[in-house]
């Protein structure tokens, strides 16, 4: 499972021109999705275009986005923990 920031997503999600809301709560459940370690059903679901899916180019830039902030928060938290 990957660490997920589902806002940092949503907010690359909203820089890439995306603003529909049905879109976004598309993407927002298969961020969830992923974040829970289900890669393959949440990919699937954010690349529907028949249902208010994104392009995988602009999923895997999301993904990327909210698996990076995820991340870094992550190394902060460790760094002052110690």
């Amino acid at each position: 499972m990957d660490r997920i920031d589902v806002a940092a997503g949503l907010r690359e999600l909203s820089a890439a021109g995306f603003a529909d809301p049905y879109t976004t709560e598309v993407i927002e459940h298969a961020l969830m999705r992923w974040m829970r370690g289900e890669e393959e059903q949440a990919e699937r679901g954010a690349t529907d275009r028949s249902f208010y899916g994104i392009d995988i180019t602009s999923w895997r830039r999301v993904l990327a986005a909210a698996r990076a902030a995820a991340e870094h928060a992550a190394q902060q938290g460790e760094g002052s923990a110690a």
